[in-house]
């Protein structure tokens, strides 16, 4: 398990352009996984003994130019690849696709704005000021659980004057997010999303990038409630004046369920629901969804949870299939969970001085915040991605981990759990595991190459600052 780690740790060396700043990421990394509480960077200082005036290095460390989070999380892919870890689906990875949204009432912090809770959680207010964030993860399948490991998360609201492109919507972000990701591995995808994501937009470009013939990422999404699709129109051997009918019988799709509706038969299997084996009905069918002006897979699937569509890009896909694939969606929300309750890794405070005070009662369609130094504004709103994406590799890591370690993390971890749910440990358990070993390689005479870092870190010689 520690060769694993450190070999990740050494993979991501090339990332870093200057050998001090890759010092400062091992730093961060395994602060991250041994702090005990989450109040940002002073965390870190204090988890790891370090001197009190290391807590401006690692401040800089975030605000340096001599890393990114795209040539980092690169090669956190490449890694995964070579673990050979991803679940398949006829012959293609399985990606999911989310938003998360997280309060930050600071009034100097880039990109914060209003944003609307729509989801069914009761733990924030209708509405509120804070980030909203697009995450990519990959499906792990491991002894019976499945796990969405993180890929990459960037902000995709509130990002006039810190975006080239800040009029793109937020749900076509995910898919050239994810297109970005099966091009850089060089494999074609399933991505499963809610039905937030069910638009044209997203249909339509996931089309339009072609990896040997095909699409390079095939969306499956659920369909509205009110969803309607049409038959092809017959075409008739007598041309009359005008072009030809496109769009026949308009079906609506939910009213299918409907006994009375017997014009469409529908099939039964065995199937299973998440985590329970039970018989559904299924009926697909490819009809043209007038957004998009072309053909979709409509998936129409009956079990013990009530009557849902599915909507695919992919024409050939097997019913059965497509429900085992929008199922596997839902461990991004597990993920998210572990994110901000394990990890804390939205416990960031990053904030620029030349950014103009927003108003928490803001007014409708009033101009954006001002910044006196516009590069020193995005410098900062690419510290705080940097943050979220390096908790996001930590918390991938301790997944990873815990998939190929099962029996080393749970001895190592030696916690008492009330319940085990699994045989595959969970993040909770493979950090504490990681944590103790950690805690025994920095006390112990041997040499490591990660220990040896922070030993340097912690001892009394001059700290070497990251150039910003």
């Amino acid at each position: 398990m520690w060769n694993d780690f450190r070999s990740l740790l050494t993979a991501l060396r090339p990332a870093f352009s200057r050998k001090a700043t890759y010092c400062w990421f091992v730093v961060v990394f395994v602060g991250f996984i041994v702090r005990y509480d989450t109040l940002g960077i002073t965390s870190i200082v204090r988890a790891l003994g370090l001197p009190p005036a290391s807590y401006l290095c690692l401040l800089h460390f975030f605000h340096s130019t001599a890393w990114t989070v795209d040539g980092l999380m690169r090669l956190w892919w490449v890694w995964l690849a070579q673990k050979q870890v991803a679940h398949t689906v006829n012959g293609r990875i399985v990606l999911t696709g989310d938003h998360t949204k997280t309060p930050k009432d600071g009034r100097k912090i880039p990109a914060v704005t209003t944003l609307h809770q729509d989801s069914e959680t009761g733990s924030k207010p209708s509405f509120f000021r804070g980030h909203d964030w697009g995450c990519i993860a990959l499906v792990v399948a491991a002894r019976g659980r499945f796990f969405s490991t993180p890929l990459l998360a960037s902000i995709h609201e509130g990002l006039a004057g810190l975006s080239n492109n800040p009029k793109i919507p937020k749900t076509l972000r995910i898919i050239l997010m994810a297109q970005q990701i099966a091009r850089a591995l060089g494999r074609r995808s399933y991505l499963a999303l809610d039905a937030y994501f069910a638009a044209a937009s997203v249909f339509t470009a996931a089309r339009k990038e072609l990896l040997d013939g095909e699409p390079l990422v095939h969306v499956l999404a659920r369909s509205k409630k009110t969803t309607v699709g049409y038959h092809p129109a017959i075409r008739k051997c007598r041309r009359g004046p005008g072009r030809h009918k496109k769009y026949g019988k308009k079906i609506r799709l939910y009213d299918l369920f409907d006994s009375r509706a017997r014009a469409y038969a529908f099939s039964t299997a065995t199937a299973s629901v998440y985590v329970k084996t039970e018989t559904v009905r299924y009926l697909a069918l490819n009809l043209l969804w007038k957004p998009t002006k072309c053909l979709v897979r409509f998936i129409l699937i009956e079990s013990s949870r009530g009557p849902i569509v599915l909507q695919t890009t992919d024409l050939t896909l097997d019913p059965l299939l497509a429900l085992h694939l929008y199922c596997r969606r839902a461990s991004i929300e597990s993920m998210f969970d572990a994110l901000k309750n394990t990890l804390g890794g939205v416990a960031y405070h990053f904030w620029s001085a030349y950014l103009a005070p927003a108003s928490r009662r803001p007014r409708k369609n009033t101009a954006t915040q001002k910044s006196s130094k516009p590069c020193a504004t995005r410098n900062t709103f690419a510290a705080i991605e940097k943050f979220v994406n390096l908790q996001l590799l930590v918390l991938g890591s301790l997944q990873i981990l815990a998939k190929l370690y099962p029996a080393e993390i749970v001895a190592k971890a030696n916690c008492w759990l009330r319940t085990v749910s699994t045989n595959t440990p969970s993040e909770f358990v493979a950090r504490i595991a990681l944590t103790n070993t950690i805690h025994q390689f920095l006390v112990a005479i041997a040499k490591d190459p990660i220990a040896a870092i922070i030993r340097r870190k912690q001892g009394n010689q001059a700290i070497d600052s990251v150039a910003a």
